[in-house]
């Protein structure tokens, strides 16, 4: 996973960016500067050095239960293959929905569940009415690379199984679920399989390393979540083979790749990564948008219910899965 930066062909169309301020308003103010008071005391330490995997597992866990989630959705646990998944549908929803989200949660691969993700995952439910299949994949040390991808893409064409047509399917996830979500859609297609409708990818970490003329280390003090120190436990973790053909997203061919929208705090380390995917698909000619929400931090989307800008940004993501999907 090495941050080898491929420069954008020089005839390229500029890539679609919009900027978005917080919301105005006591409760986006107020519940913000909470949050992030709180990440910045009670999560950040926690994740990364001098912290075991297990402490990090449990503090996610711990975190993401006091997310309030959308009543609108309902959870149900099932299995595909050997892997455990949420399966997450509209409570209104009588039957199968016609379109699906494969949703691939966050954790630096280390860490996170389906459990630890439902206020994001059923927020998109509710609002796409879609289908939200979230697999447990398998978690680094106890399972390097390439068992997470593995998974993701076995889960993938699970849904192709069920009668969801590709054009039906988006593919979406955060931070690391961000890396997965541009590499499953890759591996699927490597393998024959039809490209998802689009993907939407929230702060993806695609490179584990600061880009060239990051601002990684800058961003550091400003996010109250990530520090630039976990990236080397997980590189250890994930024991990535360098000369596997799919160990580096960023040395991947997108000719094909999926119309995509990603979104990006402005506060965070992992900032480059998000404005990388967008210039150098634009570059390939690939539908790319990126949003940028100032003043926000990583995965801000997952205070869905309380912070009216994590509502925005999902209502976005919404909104452009819809239009990218068949009817």
């Amino acid at each position: 996973m090495s941050a080898v930066q491929k420069a954008p062909a020089a005839a390229a169309k500029q890539p679609v960016v919009r900027r978005y301020q917080p919301p105005a308003g006591l409760q986006e103010s107020i519940v913000a500067a909470i949050m992030r008071v709180a990440l910045k005391v009670t999560l950040k330490p926690f994740l990364g050095p001098p912290w075991p995997f297990a402490v990090q597992r449990m503090s996610l866990a711990l975190g993401s239960s006091l997310m309030p989630q959308d009543a609108r959705a309902r959870v149900s646990v099932a299995r595909v293959a050997h892997i455990e998944v949420d399966r997450v549908v509209p409570t209104v929803a009588t039957g199968q929905p016609r379109h699906a989200i494969l949703y691939l949660h966050g954790g630096a691969f280390v860490a996170g569940s389906p459990r630890t993700h439902r206020s994001i995952t059923r927020a998109l439910s509710a609002l796409t009415g879609a289908q939200v299949l979230v697999p447990h994949y398998r978690l680094a040390p106890e399972s390097p690379f390439p068992a997470q991808l593995d998974d993701c893409v076995q889960c993938y064409k699970q849904l192709l199984q069920e009668g969801y047509t590709a054009d039906r399917i988006s593919i979406a996830g955060d931070s690391a679920g961000g890396n997965l979500t541009f590499m499953t859609a890759i591996a699927a297609m490597q393998q024959g399989l039809p490209a998802p409708a689009s993907l939407v990818m929230m702060s993806p970490a695609l490179s584990l390393h600061p880009l060239p003329n990051s601002t990684g280390f800058e961003r550091q003090s400003r996010d109250p979540m990530i520090r630039m120190a976990w990236a080397d436990d997980v590189e250890r973790a994930m024991k990535v083979p360098t000369d596997h053909p799919l160990a580096n997203p960023m040395a991947q061919d997108l000719s094909q790749l999926p119309p995509s929208l990603t979104q990006v705090g402005d506060d965070e380390v992992l900032y480059d990564n998000a404005v990388w995917v967008v210039e150098n698909a634009t570059a390939a000619g690939r539908v790319a948008e990126l949003e940028i929400y100032m003043k926000r931090w990583h995965v801000f989307q997952a205070h869905a219910s309380m912070l009216p800008s994590s509502v925005q940004a999902l209502s976005r993501q919404a909104e452009f899965m819809k239009r990218h999907w068949a009817r």
